[in-house]
């Protein structure tokens, strides 16, 4: 069954995405970087087509489809891609057990690919959760609320500690 897919992990950040193809023996076929931005996904099933032969699918691995993966998540299944949600501790653990320390995007998103190929069974169907992700942009803007609010808090302060005291009569005063 696995020498029938294409599998494809992909490295996930705010800019770009890093996506690796790999056979059903976890063997490197390739390496492609793309923008993180819906006009750029479709060039990814583009790339992902070059390594698929007759009868075989792509399987796609993201370890976050709630955060920077999302839009990635919501095309690829809009696309009637087969997409794998892979949770962000094993590929770490992959990592971690090989005896070289690399530190790469094309790294990371192979380290996803095998996990993709090993636990290919078990692993859940990415469902892009809209509330995960309204959520997360509602503690987004609280957090920059509550950072502008403290800045102008201490501004203020600044500003109040600043002014000159007068003392008239034996009481204080600020001018």
């Amino acid at each position: 069954m696995r020498l029938n897919h294409i599998f494809v992990g992909v490295d996930l950040h705010k800019r770009h995405h890093t996506a690796v193809f790999m056979n059903g023996f976890k063997r490197k076929l390739g390496e492609f970087k793309f923008d993180n931005k819906p006009s750029a996904f479709p060039e990814l099933i583009k790339e992902a087509k070059k390594y698929v032969k007759k009868g075989m699918r792509v399987i796609y691995g993201l370890e976050d489809t709630g955060g920077y993966g999302r839009s990635l998540a919501v095309h690829l299944v809009e696309q009637k891609q087969t997409v794998k949600e892979v949770n962000p501790a094993l590929p770490n653990g992959v990592r971690k057990s090989n005896p070289t320390v690399q530190k790469s995007d094309a790294w990371d998103a192979e380290c996803v690919g095998q996990i993709l190929v090993d636990k290919l069974e078990t692993l859940p169907d990415a469902k892009p959760n809209d509330k995960y992700w309204v959520n997360s942009q509602l503690v987004t803007t609280r957090t920059a609320v509550v950072q502008d609010i403290t800045t102008l808090l201490n501004q203020l302060h600044t500003q109040r500690c600043s002014l000159p005291l007068i003392i008239w009569r034996g009481q204080l005063f600020r001018n």
